[in-house]
């Protein structure tokens, strides 16, 4: 229970933040991809430590297996397009989708609800370090926590100043069925963990983690050239769903104990049948460079 309301401070109030941030400041999934990144580092790095602590439960081989000045380097080369993807563009997309009349309007208008927010954040985040630093006796030294800031403001200044070009739609219709860019999809977080497990031994950890960032960099590029910009909403929710299945089918079968599980999986599978009925008729439109 503890876990779950952490979660909810931790993940509800990061991607509401961003999503408030990407509308203020006008920007596209670009901006919020970049700070998602930034998001990825505050949690995986500064609160729990996995990007750094090679002994971090999480982590395995991938702790010692490219770890270098501090950090855990094809671990974080694999988590934070997790955090990027899964943790907060998709909630955004899939808001946009299921109520459309919120596209581009804020949740959190007054900064009462804004400032809440952060201190939500704050306490969540300081919680999770204080229970890493006391309960796991790890301390990632002033070096490399001072440097996780820096990346963490650097991130949020690129996000405000990028541009919509950086991640946007390069045709006007969809150029391949909801169901193949769903099967690319379910693809992609595999072929991650398959390229980082494959290389462990194997290959200089510096290759391996240019493997993982090229598989990454084509899947954005492949994408973005076939979802289309029009009649695309049952593509971007096909998308959605085989993102999350691979993850989802990993969750489930590491938590057979506790079935409780598969309320959440049954619910995302509800809410994407629901969605797909929604827009059977191709008429509600949703690109991914709105709100």
């Amino acid at each position: 229970m503890l876990q779950l309301v952490l979660n909810l401070g931790l993940y509800g109030s990061g991607v509401l933040l961003i999503r408030e941030a990407a509308i203020r400041w006008k920007k596209g999934y670009a901006a919020i991809l970049l700070l998602g990144a930034a998001y990825g580092i505050l949690e995986e790095g500064v609160a729990l430590s996995t990007l750094y602590n090679p002994l971090a439960n999480p982590v395995g081989k991938l702790g010692f297996y490219g770890h270098y000045l501090g950090v855990n380097w094809i671990w974080t080369a694999g988590i934070l397009p997790v955090h990027m993807i899964f943790s907060v563009a998709l909630p955004i997309l899939l808001l946009g989708l299921a109520l459309p009349q919120t596209n581009g309007k804020s949740l959190t208008i007054s900064k009462r609800r804004i400032i809440a927010l952060f201190i939500i954040l704050g306490a969540d985040v300081s919680g999770l370090f204080l229970l890493v630093f006391f309960g796991e006796h790890f301390w990632m030294g002033w070096h490399v926590f001072l440097s996780s800031l820096a990346a963490i403001a650097l991130l949020i200044l690129a996000a405000k100043y990028a541009s919509s070009s950086i991640v946007y739609v390069r045709t006007n219709v969809p150029r391949i069925s909801p169901l193949r860019i769903g099967i690319i999809a379910a693809l992609f977080y595999t072929s991650v963990l398959f390229c980082e497990q494959l290389g462990i031994d194997r290959v200089p950890a510096l290759v391996d983690m240019g493997f993982v960032l090229f598989i990454q960099g084509l899947f954005l590029f492949y994408i973005q050239r076939v979802i289309g910009r029009e009649n695309n909403a049952r593509h971007l929710i096909a998308l959605t769903a085989g993102l999350v299945a691979p993850i989802a089918t990993i969750g489930f079968i590491a938590q057979l104990y506790l079935p409780i599980v598969l309320v959440a999986d049954l619910a995302f599978g509800l809410l994407i049948w629901k969605l797909m009925r929604n827009y059977s008729d191709s008429s509600k439109i949703s690109g991914p460079s709105n709100l």
